[in-house]
């Protein structure tokens, strides 16, 4: 008994069940009374579905003994039949039937087209009923798949290679097929046509699904010249044969779904045409999207030099000298009809093809910068996604970085595309919302469970990141503003047509004076100027009346030329809407605020291009006058989110909003203190905004009216600059998360849902989108860390305040504040903080580790490159110095002075020199130098500047940060000596009040 309930034990480990499993292994001969073949059963628990993989070896024991002990004399044939058996259900059964599938695993042999074809055209031959022909075509097709197969699933091959060998093989049966009905139709006589076909789609490009349909088009000529009727008729019934053939239902399955209707006019057309038919419908009839699909059009069948004929005389259709820029509209508008359709809205990311972060994104780009760009240059015309997207790239068309991510994306994307196809032989291209079938899917692409989560978890986290990326690259590449342009004539053909006051003079000339006016390369400010006014058209006059006002605003920006490759990309990003135009015309001050912004913050620049309806901040001056306050924020927010998509919505609002601060910020309306408060109002709008919607998701499954009813209440308290109300623009949100479960409620349940609806507020405004993030969360403030659960009860806080908090932990406390949720339950828990943030007892032992927690963290964290005396933060009279400084006075006073309670810095320091607590010039320095370096680190974020927190050496750099701080041209020096000054006075502060050190005049 102990010994049967110990295999059962083996079994369910193994994950296999046991009530099924013992019966199977016993009649295949492969487990005896308490025992079983151990080593066979740790291969078969590796399988994505064990149970499966299982089934398939017993049934080949029963059936084939002597078969299964061949295999298993060989353990790399071994783990390639568990494989196959354990991720297809319809090839382990055809494993498990007919030896020659299992034979076909044997070697690592790829797919040669020459021999398979003979093959397949012998079977055919051979076959005396055409059903025996379908089915021998079939097998085939089928045992070569399960080779495949088996080399995919063991990571001998990759994606591509698999890709790669399913096309092969489609072309071996298509070769050996038409080779062999075409011989059968023309028997001893001569044949009438010459026949080719012509691969698509993936075929064309290499890189076939599993199951795929096999996209095709047929093309003939005439042996003899003037026999045009006969050739005709023979290709017809040949093709038509060919196609019943592959297409049959047989006892094999189906060779392959042959799908010829990407030929002119569609199903409508004749099944083949002559080469000049092809250029006549051609030069008439035919749409973008099909000489899209000629993108991938290559000889796969038949007669190839018939086929090169045709491709050749596709060339000029499909690349031609002058593109028209509605080309590139064209396929954008029919990218979104893609995406409009039911199946896509309905199942979203599940649908890997479609969806949004799919396939077809990547397809798309990389096929619209091949349109673009391939007419000039001949190295782009690849067929497949990759090699064209590797071409791109090493033309320069696309960054390396950003083709590395997408290839790297494109690749598991197919991946999980092949392995949901291989289950059941089917096409199919949705991650199915089955718990059980995703585990299965995750195991198959090779994830296991660990750390107490299933495998479908890791799964999930890497496939939203890599569809996130893919949506991002997509929008940055295929609605790349300036596509249109290239798309155009050439600039030569289009003339030169520039403002009057630069076109009256040469080439030469022109250049010079836009130098003279700022612009430091005046090559690229003309060139910039040229495309802008270019041509006749409406947009090309109204450009040309404007230009002038914002060339002049732009001269006395930071950086002019920057500025002006921004007022480019924006005009492009607008096409042929005249609103922006007409409004600049109009208005004059508007084109100045333009040129303003523009060529002081390419933030700016990024976001009015990114969002058309953005530029109405231009228009609407007393809209952006006064800031919005964050009930105002969190009412937007909130409307947001019912009418636009979840994944979206808060992103779109966060960069909207943001754009409007940009521009209050640079138009002089608020100041450095008033874009920290903006910017935490729009921070707390956005996690209010998030928490409410996964509260109302999480009540819709949970079949409950409203939040009220969840078995849990939940509050998030900022953090940090958060906490402070002091953000910049390139902060996270600190937070913390506190839960409290409803009296009676299950406190396990309860609290797991509270670490999930954290995660998910997380998840959804930091997650990387084609909008960019909201904001990036970071919880690492948490007690415990990374490695403490992200949401704690507030007796778990004060048990764990009380036991093992650090010394960092209390001060960190200082800039507690409730911010989104429940607001008495994020109260409770800063009222709780309050005695470690502000301790009765705060002595010198206290303030020393203080001291040497803040040098710790400037030896580590300054990188070893960087002079720390330009570090904005954490250098010698840096942001540091300020917030330490202040944050040791409130330890030390808080508990018995109102004034040295708060969270924002300038805010404590206001009260504690209006108490006597610190020097009026003391608090001086101290806030005159904060809001000095803030402003830095702001002005270092709009300018786009790599590292925020470090001010540059290089005199250009500099002086473009001067000018954007307000500094005349030149202004590079009084701008260092302003901040030496600032950070001298900070620094013989922070030596005297929080090190207790003098100061002296040396700072």
């Amino acid at each position: 008994m102990t010994r049967s309930v110990s295999l059962r034990a083996r079994l369910a480990k193994a994950g296999l069940d046991a009530d099924q499993a013992l019966p199977w292994l016993e009649e295949a001969g492969l487990a005896w009374e308490g025992g079983v073949d151990e080593h066979l059963l740790g291969l078969v628990s590796t399988a994505a579905d064990p149970q499966d993989a299982l089934r398939c070896v017993a049934e080949l024991a029963i059936h084939a003994p002597s078969l299964l002990d061949e295999v298993r004399a060989d353990e790399a044939w071994l783990e390639r039949v568990i494989a196959v058996g354990g991720t297809s259900r319809p090839l382990g059964d055809l494993l498990a039937r007919y030896a020659d599938a299992v034979y076909a695993l044997r070697t690592l042999d790829g797919v040669d087209v020459s021999r398979t074809a003979d093959a397949v055209e012998q079977a055919v031959l051979d076959a005396e009923t055409p059903a025996d022909e379908a089915a021998a075509v079939a097998a085939i097709r089928r045992a070569a798949t399960a080779d495949i197969a088996g080399r995919d699933l063991t990571r001998v091959d990759d994606v591509e290679a698999v890709a790669r060998e399913l096309a092969n093989l489609a072309e071996a049966v298509l070769t050996g097929t038409l080779a062999a009905l075409h011989r059968q139709h023309v028997g001893d006589g001569q044949p009438a046509a010459r026949i080719g076909v012509i691969g698509m789609g993936k075929l064309g490009g290499r890189e076939l699904n599993y199951v795929s349909d096999v996209d095709v088009v047929f093309v003939h000529e005439p042996t003899v010249e003037g026999e045009d009727e006969a050739a005709a008729r023979e290709a017809k019934a040949v093709l038509s044969r060919l196609m019943e053939l592959l297409n049959a239902s047989t006892t094999m399955g189906r060779a392959y779904e042959i799908d010829p209707t990407l030929r002119p006019e569609g199903r409508r057309g004749p099944l083949s045409r002559r080469v000049a038919s092809f250029q006549a419908y051609w030069e008439r009839w035919a749409k973008t999207w099909e000489f899209q699909a000629l993108l991938k059009a290559r000889p796969v069948a038949g007669d190839r030099d018939l086929c090169a004929e045709l491709l050749a005389a596709a060339e000029p259709f499909v690349w031609p000298e002058e593109l028209d820029p509605g080309v590139v509209a064209e396929v954008r508008a029919m990218k979104a009809r893609i995406e409009s359709k039911p199946e896509v809205q309905r199942h979203g990311e599940r649908q890997l093809k479609l969806g949004p972060g799919g396939i077809r994104d990547v397809e798309f780009a990389v096929q619209l910068l091949q349109i673009v760009h391939g007419r000039v240059d001949r190295t782009l015309r690849a067929t497949g996604t990759l090699p064209a997207l590797a071409a791109l790239s090493r033309g320069g068309y696309v960054a390396d970085e950003d083709a590395a991510a997408f290839g790297e994306a494109y690749r598991l994307l197919r991946t999980v595309e092949h392995r949901l196809q291989l289950a059941h032989e089917r096409r199919t291209h949705t991650i199915p919302d089955d718990p059980d079938r995703q585990e299965w899917l995750a195991r198959a692409m090779g994830y296991r469970p660990a750390d107490g989560e299933p495998a479908r978890t890791a799964f999930h986290r890497d496939l939203s990141r890599t569809q996130a990326r893919v949506r991002e690259l997509h929008a940055k590449l295929f609605f790349r503003p300036l596509l249109e342009s290239y798309a155009a004539v050439s600039a030569d053909a289009a003339g030169v047509s520039l403002p009057t006051e630069v076109r009256l003079m040469g080439e030469d000339a022109a250049r010079e004076r836009l130098t003279a006016l700022g612009f430091t390369d005046g090559t690229a400010a003309l060139r910039h100027v040229r495309h802008l006014t270019a041509g006749v058209s409406r947009r090309a006059r109204t450009v040309r009346a404007v230009l002038p006002a914002v060339l002049s605003a732009l001269e006395e920006t930071p950086d002019p030329n920057g500025g002006l490759a921004s007022f480019r990309d924006l005009v492009d990003a607008q096409g042929e809407r005249a609103e922006l135009l007409n409004h600049l015309r109009d208005h004059p001050p508007s084109a100045e605020l333009l040129g303003r912004l523009l060529g002081t913050s390419k933030v700016a620049g990024e976001l009015l291009a990114g969002q058309p309806g953005g530029v109405g901040w231009l228009r609407e001056d007393e809209a952006r006058r006064e800031p919005r306050t964050r009930d105002e924020l969190t009412r937007m927010a909130l409307a947001r989110l019912t009418w636009q998509d979840t994944n979206s919505a808060l992103r779109r609002f966060k960069r909207f909003e943001l754009l409007r601060l940009v521009v209050r910020d640079l138009a002089g309306l608020t100041s450095v203190s008033g874009v920290g408060e903006e910017l935490t109002a729009l921070g707390e709008a956005c996690l209010e905004g998030a928490l409410s919607d996964v509260l109302r998701r999480r009540c819709r499954e949970l079949g409950l009216d409203g939040p009220d009813e969840l078995p849990v209440r939940l509050a998030i308290v900022g953090m940090g600059k958060f906490g402070g109300l002091e953000l910049n623009y390139a902060s996270d949100l600190d937070v913390l998360f506190v839960h409290e479960v409803v009296p009676g409620a299950d406190e396990a349940k309860a609290g797991k849902l509270a670490l999930d609806i954290g995660a998910e507020v997380m998840r959804s405004l930091s997650a990387i989108t084609p909008d960019g993030t909201a904001f990036e969360v970071d919880a690492d403030l948490r007690p415990e860390g990374r490695s403490g659960p992200l949401s704690r009860s507030l007796a778990s806080y004060e048990a764990y305040w009380e036991r093992w908090s650090e010394p960092w932990e209390h001060q960190a406390l200082l800039k507690a504040r409730h911010v989104a949720g429940d607001a008495d339950l994020g109260q409770r828990l800063v009222e709780a903080s309050r005695p470690l943030a502000y301790p009765q007892d705060f002595d010198d032992r206290a303030a020393t580790r203080v001291r040497r927690m803040k040098a710790r963290l400037e030896r580590e964290r300054i990188p070893k490159r960087v002079d720390p005396e330009r570090h904005i933060k954490l250098g010698p009279g840096g942001l540091s110095d300020v917030e330490w400084t202040v944050q040791l006075l409130q330890q030390r006073h808080g508990a018995t002075s109102v004034a040295a309670r708060g969270t924002s810095t300038m805010g404590v320091l206001d009260a504690m020199q209006d108490a006597d607590l610190l020097e009026h010039r003391d608090a001086a320095w101290l806030r005159e130098g904060f809001r000095f370096l803030s402003e830095l680190r702001n002005r270092r974020y709009l300018l786009r500047h790599r590292d925020v927190d470090v001010v540059p050496q290089q005199t250009h750099t500099l002086e473009t940060l001067a000018r954007a701080m307000g500094y005349g041209r030149g202004g590079w020096q009084e701008l260092e000596e302003d901040r030496r000054r600032h950070a001298r006075h900070v620094r013989r502060v922070c030596l005297r009040l929080f090190y207790e050190q003098d100061g002296g005049e040396g700072w």
